[in-house]
């Protein structure tokens, strides 16, 4: 990760000064003061979570996913305290909030597995405090779903499934272009395709303006949405957007990237700590197809999640 990412927070009295603004924005009493009780440890999560991804950029594959896992719920507990300075107030929000099934091994598959939300946790807690989600206890999703909204995967899906997922749009300021084909592939009118955008993206303020032309279908929004929580647009981890090809993709599921890094990043630790055999075979052998996505993965989001959390960080 760039290690330029978070050091004006490495500071004690600019952090401070942030946490301040912060907590007034949010109307949260006594500010100040709290902005003095909680900034050494929202500077040590940010320092310690930077130390797990440094060390994960030097380690083997075979340890990485732990490394990384932890290095994120470092920098997610950092945002939590940006939102919520009683955090942790008590130990139910100090669990995960997530849990993955019983695995066959002789028939176990990564993209088959699944990872189911619990009601308590850190998982549920940062989507509450972050984004305002609520109410996700019980939701299942698949790790091939989690690979597949991340915009930086999309190459790898191409060549391995022979499929395109998404189109590559072309941004100049609040404007993004995407080819003409994308109102035939959502069936849509440029009116219909206008509201559809309006209503599902995450700044409900924003204005949405749909033009049609015979090179591309031009976007124009009142703001676009941040990195940190841009549906329905995708993001690589060079900042171009890309738009789901197929309007299924976006159907029932509504997590933020940071939301989908988190549970790819559990199952993998889980797998590399609990799973020895079937982790060393996958990295050994290269049997099917799981090896390519995880490998893939384990690059993208070791600079991409410094990135999103940065991003939400600069935001708040």
């Amino acid at each position: 990760m760039r290690n330029d990412l978070f050091i004006p927070f490495y500071s004690a009295t600019y952090s401070r000064k942030y946490l301040t603004g912060s907590y007034e924005a949010k109307q949260i009493s006594q500010a100040k003061t709290k902005s003095y009780q909680v900034c050494s440890s929202f500077m040590y999560h940010l320092q310690h979570g930077q130390l797990y991804f440094n060390q994960a950029s030097n380690a083997p594959i075979e340890i990485k996913p732990v490394l990384l896992f932890y290095g994120a719920v470092q920098l997610l507990k950092a945002c939590i305290l940006t939102t919520d300075p009683n955090y942790p107030e008590n130990s139910q929000v100090l669990a995960h909030g997530v849990t993955t099934r019983k695995r066959k091994k002789s028939t176990y598959r990564f993209l088959d597995d699944e990872i189911k939300i619990q009601k308590n946790g850190l998982f549920s807690h940062f989507l509450d405090k972050m984004f305002h989600m609520k109410h996700l206890e019980g939701e299942k999703y698949q790790m091939l779903t989690l690979f597949s909204h991340l915009a930086d995967m999309h190459s790898l899906f191409g060549r391995l499934s022979n499929k395109s997922l998404s189109f590559k749009g072309e941004r100049k300021g609040n404007t993004i272009f995407f080819p003409p084909n994308v109102l035939d592939h959502y069936h849509m009118t440029v009116n219909r395709f206008e509201q559809y955008l309006e209503a599902n993206i995450n700044d409900k303020a924003a204005k949405v303006k749909v033009t049609e032309t015979k090179e591309y279908v031009q976007i124009s929004c009142s703001s676009l949405p941040p990195l940190w929580n841009s549906n329905p647009w995708l993001f690589d981890c060079d900042k171009n957007i890309y738009f789901f090809q197929d309007r299924e993709y976006l159907k029932g599921y509504s997590l933020p990237e940071l939301a989908t890094h988190f549970l790819l990043l559990y199952n993998l630790s889980m797998i590399c700590r609990y799973e020895a055999e079937w982790w060393g075979d996958l990295i050994h052998t290269f049997d099917g197809i799981d090896f390519p996505y995880i490998s893939h993965y384990l690059d993208v989001v070791e600079g991409k999640l410094p990135l999103i959390i940065s991003s939400f960080l600069e935001e708040d």
